[in-house]
């Protein structure tokens, strides 16, 4: 399937896609349809580095990361922006209503590498959370996974010293970006300036605590990526 940057596709029928994190996850069968109606989902794609379109956030409800990363954003009034989400393969991501985006923080982000996303419209999952009480435990669910991802990122955040923040980012990315399953390799398009917009530091400043955590063998940087050698050492910075 081609997709031109940000395009969406039509409901899929009559069979689920092979890699669909729903159904590898055994999550949303009322949506995920393998019949009559089709997929509630919708297909879509970004080139790495692009924005997340506007009408993501106008038309659905929530999308599920397929293939790559996104990085979610919010900006306020001045246009300073706060990265604190990053989701990977068979994540989640709630898209805030269009109300939301009429407040004083804007919801947007970008792709950090290349990515290919399902997106649900914000009417065909209000239907299915209020008459298919499974969809509607997935969804909290996957809302909770959601949540735990930034409440993880933000503790990174707020840790003590900038090579503990880096360690407790790379333990919370190994942790939930792609579930259900512990990465010890994060994704080589997951670049420094992504970390350190996580952080909210330069990238300058994370490449001196990976050099420190290189240098202990508790990392290694590979050509596939980054790679978490020591787990136990990592966890206790």
């Amino acid at each position: 399937m081609t997709m031109a940057f940000g395009q969406t596709t039509q409901a899929r029928g009559p069979s689920p896609c092979p890699d669909c994190p729903a159904c590898r996850q055994g999550l949303l069968s009322g949506l995920v349809r393998g019949g009559d109606p089709a997929c509630a989902f919708r297909c879509a794609s970004l080139e790495t580095r692009s924005p997340i379109p506007r009408r993501w956030f106008e038309e659905h409800a929530v999308g599920f990361v397929r293939r790559g990363v996104l990085v979610r954003q919010r900006a306020d009034a001045q246009g300073r922006v706060t990265a604190f989400d990053a989701a990977g393969p068979g994540c989640l991501f709630p898209l805030q209503t269009p109300e939301a985006m009429n407040s004083g923080s804007i919801p947007c982000g970008y792709a950090a590498t290349d990515v290919l996303v399902c997106l649900c419209p914000r009417d065909d999952l209000s239907v299915a959370v209020s008459t298919d009480t499974p969809v509607a435990q997935d969804i909290i669910e996957l809302q909770q996974a959601a949540l735990e991802r930034v409440v993880r990122i933000t503790d990174a955040r707020g840790r003590p010293g900038i090579t503990a923040r880096v360690s407790a980012l790379l333990a919370a990315l190994s942790d939930t970006l792609s579930p259900p399953r512990q990465r010890d390799l994060l994704p080589s398009g997951l670049q420094l300036r992504d970390l350190g917009a996580l952080l909210g530091i330069r990238h300058e400043t994370v490449c001196r605590a990976l050099r420190t955590l290189t240098d202990r063998g508790i990392v290694e940087r590979t050509p596939d990526g980054l790679r978490i050698v020591d787990r136990e050492a990592l966890d206790a910075f």
